[in-house]
């Protein structure tokens, strides 16, 4: 069985990432397995580089769409050229390793696979906090990490390694243009959930660098796409949980003001506010 493997690249050239270097280290019965396309939403087009037959196939992609350079239209294009059944998506800084490739693969094609299974991911750290995957019923998600094992609810992570099942993902109609980057990764995980399919966590470990848990690394445009995403995605398919989103934003508004955390674009988060509060009073 083979895999294709989504690599989304940005700022740095796709050779030089920690995870094509980590997928060029796989042992070559590994490699002999994967379909890998890079799609490149970064500022220089690679298309020129000389590709080395690492893998069973190669195949890189240079985002031409000046508008939408995120997440969505990577995964998208790689669901439409891929023709395997299982497709992973992967960020450029995610390190994977030979164990979980052999686990991986191990459950994919063991004859006792759960058909309603129809995604894998590995527990994925930022040091030594556990990052993905986590509870999906709060906002303090990384208060609830989730161990190995099947879950059918209350479960959520980053797309990151996230291998997911191609005809489900054609019967959910790809993935959704709601979310072209920030909360695409939740609102695939409550896809799986409200379509009553399973999430296996395999007893694996691997290392992530989660940029964005540095709210004062962020540019201004990188902050409002997460907390706008973020709001709609609560509003859409966590009502239930809105109400705590708002006291969140609230308590953030005014430790910017008191300035207590460079990172927080305070005026931002009152202007969202404020424009919530308008269209719930248009409606």
């Amino acid at each position: 069985m083979n895999i294709t493997i989504c690599l989304v690249a940005y700022a740095q050239k796709f050779t030089e990432t920690e995870s094509f270097a980590s997928l060029v280290k796989l042992s070559d019965a590994i490699k002999k397995k994967l379909n890998v396309i890079v799609f490149d939403n970064g500022a220089i087009d690679y298309s020129e580089i000389k590709l080395s037959p690492l893998f069973h196939s190669l195949t890189y992609l240079y985002n031409l769409d000046p508008k939408e350079r995120g997440t969505r239209i990577a995964y998208e294009t790689s669901l439409s050229l891929s023709k395997d059944e299982w497709l992973m998506l992967l960020d450029d800084d995610t390190l994977l390793t030979e164990s979980y490739m052999l686990t991986l693969f191990s459950e994919l094609e063991g004859e006792e696979r759960e058909s309603d299974i129809v995604a894998y991911c590995a527990k994925i750290y930022d040091g030594t906090t556990q990052i993905s995957p986590t509870a999906s019923e709060t906002l303090d998600m990384l208060l609830y990490p989730r161990e190995a094992g099947v879950y059918h609810q209350d479960i959520s992570g980053i797309s990151s390694t996230l291998t997911l099942n191609e005809s489900f993902l054609e019967q959910i109609g790809g993935f959704t243009k709601e979310f072209t980057l920030d909360y695409l990764d939740h609102w695939l995980f409550s896809k799986i959930i409200s379509s009553h399919k399973k999430v296996k966590v395999l007893q694996c470990k691997l290392s992530h660098h989660l940029s964005v848990q540095d709210l004062s690394s962020l540019s201004e445009e990188r902050f409002h796409s997460i907390f706008s995403s973020e709001y709609r995605f609560y509003k859409a398919y966590k009502p239930d949980l809105l109400c705590q989103l708002k006291r969140k934003y609230v308590k953030m508004i005014l430790k910017g003001l008191l300035q207590r955390d460079s990172g927080i674009r305070w005026k931002y988060l009152i202007k969202l506010m404020l424009q919530v509060e308008k269209r719930q009073n248009q409606d």
